[in-house]
């Protein structure tokens, strides 16, 4: 008798921003957003796992570069529970301005598909990055398409929710430019802390809704 596939509480799309070299710490040179990205995605895919959910990464390795609708449009694909985009941030402005170092603080975006449910996610997600980094909240929001208010702004956000998948947010946790955000992001240990955290959220969201 043959094996039953393992039964899984769903599929979830995690999609680490970025290529590999995309988006350089100011902090310290060897430290790209892509990468450290990357390094939480897999962390946060093992979490998942843990808890029975099935995580796919839209890069299946860290050198990989996917257009912004083919990451979002993946998760339609799949059926997914949910999509995730994983990034941290930098300010608008001048580098050398003594302001841009000073920016810090999580935020997160959701897609304007579903506001009710994709707010409450985001909220739980947001605060869970707030206080697992120790550093400022930024609060969660909606960015719409200028020409279009029934369109969310970002590609990423965009492609999941035209594709299907309408449970889509991207997480800024954090930013790179900043020496106390950039430092908690270059270490491994921390990046972990994050991941444990956020599947929490993850994992007690959904047993709510019965998966």
């Amino acid at each position: 008798m043959e094996n039953e596939a393992k039964k899984t509480r769903g599929i979830i799309v995690l999609d680490p921003g970025h290529g590999e070299k995309g988006n350089r710490h100011t902090t310290r040179g060897e430290f790209y957003e892509g990468t450290q990205n990357f390094i939480l995605a897999t962390f946060l895919k093992e979490e998942l796992e843990a808890r029975g959910f099935e995580p796919v990464m839209t890069r299946k390795v860290i050198t990989d570069n996917p257009e912004l609708a083919e990451r979002g449009g993946l998760a339609g694909k799949l059926g997914a529970l949910m999509f995730l985009s994983i990034h941290s941030n930098a300010p608008g402005g001048d580098p050398t301005s003594e302001r841009y170092a000073k920016v810090n603080g999580a935020e997160t975006y959701y897609s304007i598909t579903d506001m009710e449910e994709n707010a409450k996610l985001a909220s739980l997600l947001n605060s869970a990055v707030v206080a697992t980094m120790n550093t400022s909240d930024r609060g969660i929001k909606t960015r719409r398409y200028p020409d279009n208010e029934n369109l969310d702004y970002y590609g990423v956000i965009r492609a999941s929710a035209t594709s299907g998948c309408k449970k889509a947010l991207l997480i800024e946790h954090g930013f790179h430019t900043n020496p106390e955000d950039s430092a908690f992001l270059q270490d491994s240990d921390c990046l972990k802390k994050l991941a444990h955290a956020e599947a929490e959220v993850i994992d007690s969201y959904f047993a709510e809704k019965g998966i």
